[in-house]
């Protein structure tokens, strides 16, 4: 009886022991809870080694955890597109990104030519998301907003991180309705300043200025590289070689690209024959595009304009015309974007730009982040000092010649409404100035003296902001071809 009594007590805590393993195999996480141990495993299918294996991880972990359920799909969409865009920006490379749906269409938009918008051209520079060109005649530009401001933020939110599609996505939006784009320029506070813009209908013009200078110089500001430009450019060239133009100026300043296929086709329109630009894969395979015979029209002196924010297409015909000996380049150094990007669409509308590609000049010259460095470098921040004149009359005349950027001290100023933090002066003579008189008159400036208070107050003029800095550069650019046309310098007596 004992005996048989003793197999079935074993028999039973065998029974026993084995219901508890099982129930503590299940439950092994909440047993862990108690004990004040939290497990950070995910549970099952990760035990082989495969790509991503800990991104899954991290998903399952974050569905079965998190405080809050992912229970519905737009959560579950936000989690995905935020770990594409995490793994891209872990590349490095800023031209690399992810377009949400909304972000994709937006961009396709732009070839439409209309949208509601204020008119800003914007990309990211050391990090920054910055204003490129104010497109002339927009809210944008009649508020203001000018090359290199940049936006700190868009209607309150920080712009520190975001994606450049984002920050497309928000300043667009409905023509009549309000942004708020946080400016930071050099001068203004450190918290920037707010910038109220009522949204317009945008249309986008490849060129929005052509005209003849002088009844001998061809002008024309080319704003984008479209699928209409190189017709644009093509039709006022002839009607300028029409008109007996001698000389030519292309203006690409604060151009910042567009379609490779019409850099090449505007290129062409200077160069009859040989290479105009190179693309370079990953393993060094060289596509080469070539100027096809028969579609050059220009056959006098030409001067291309370009600035630090000419950019890829731009830097693609500026590069090829300088290669070629077609054109004098003048103004500074390029942006410096070498660089290809293919659009690949994803399954929901929503696409990735990839970097393919990086563009080469025709002499295989890499101009990434590196940029063209031009011919003749003209910089409008370069002004001359004058002091006033001595009490008998004799004037002090030139002393010096520097960038603005030197200027050092601080007080006494108001710039656009705005006290300046950060006023540079000139020392000479161990008295101290800042060239206003020449500063007013470069940049299109009034000033009023408050005697009371010392203080300057500087207002940027309203009717052409741009105007002033601008015709420095084609005043320039227009005495060089006239050296080069009649073989004598400007102003030279017969």
């Amino acid at each position: 009886m004992k005996r048989t009594f003793r197999v079935f007590f074993y028999f039973a805590l065998f029974l026993v022991i084995i219901a508890m393993s099982f129930w503590g195999g299940r439950n092994e996480s909440r047993i862990l809870k108690l004990l004040g141990v939290e497990k950070v495993q995910a549970q099952g299918g990760f035990s082989n080694a495969g790509e991503f294996n800990r991104l899954m991880e991290v998903y399952h972990l974050i569905n079965r955890y998190y405080l809050e359920k992912l229970d519905n799909e737009d959560k579950q969409t936000e989690l995905e597109y935020g770990a594409i865009r995490g793994m891209l920006r872990s590349l490095g490379d800023q031209y690399t990104r992810f377009m949400d749906p909304e972000s994709y269409e937006n961009m396709s938009i732009e070839t439409k030519g209309k949208f509601g918008g204020v008119g800003i051209v914007i990309g990211i520079r050391n990090q920054q998301l910055t204003v490129i060109s104010p497109l002339e005649g927009t809210p944008a530009f009649k508020a203001g907003l000018v090359s290199g401001d940049i936006i700190i933020k868009i209607d309150g939110t920080s712009t520190e991180d975001m994606a450049l599609d984002d920050a497309v996505a928000r300043i667009r939006g409905e023509p009549g309705e309000k942004v708020t784009l946080t400016i930071w320029r050099p001068g203004l506070d450190s918290d920037g300043k707010d910038y109220d813009i009522i949204r317009d209908i945008i249309e986008l013009k490849p060129i929005n200025k052509a005209k003849m200078i002088d009844g001998e110089i061809g002008y024309v500001k080319l704003e984008t590289f479209s699928e209409v430009s190189r017709n644009k450019l093509r039709d006022n060239i002839n009607k300028f070689n029409k008109e007996g133009m001698k000389g030519f100026i292309l203006d690409l300043r604060n151009n910042p690209g567009g379609l490779l296929d019409s850099a090449v086709k505007i290129a062409n329109l200077f160069i009859d024959e040989g290479p105009i630009v190179h693309r370079e894969n990953r393993d060094g395979r060289l596509t080469t595009y070539y100027a096809e015979r028969g579609q050059k029209i220009i056959n006098c002196p030409t001067v291309v304009l370009v600035n630090e924010y000419s950019a890829s297409a731009s830097e693609i015909v500026s590069g090829a015309l300088h290669d070629d000996g077609v054109a004098t380049l003048m103004g500074h150094t390029t942006f410096g974007k070498g660089l290809v990007q293919t659009v690949y669409r994803l399954s929901d509308n929503s696409a990735v730009l990839i970097t393919t590609d990086r563009y080469l000049t025709a002499k295989k010259r890499d101009i990434n982040k590196k940029g063209i460095v031009p011919d003749i470098i003209v910089s409008k921040k370069q002004v001359d000092v004058h002091k006033s004149q001595k009490d008998d009359g004799r004037e002090y005349g030139k002393v010096a010649k520097f960038p603005l950027a030197e200027l050092k001290g601080k007080n006494g100023i108001i710039f656009n409404g705005m006290p300046l933090t950060d006023i540079r002066y000139k020392e000479v003579d161990n008295e101290k100035f800042i060239a206003v008189d020449d500063v007013a008159k470069l940049f299109n400036y009034s000033m009023q003296l408050d005697e009371t208070t010392g203080i300057l107050d500087i207002e940027k003029n309203p009717d052409d902001i741009k105007k002033s800095e601008e015709d420095i550069m084609i005043k320039r650019a227009t005495e060089f071809l006239k050296e080069k046309i009649h073989g004598k310098p400007v102003g030279a007596k017969e």
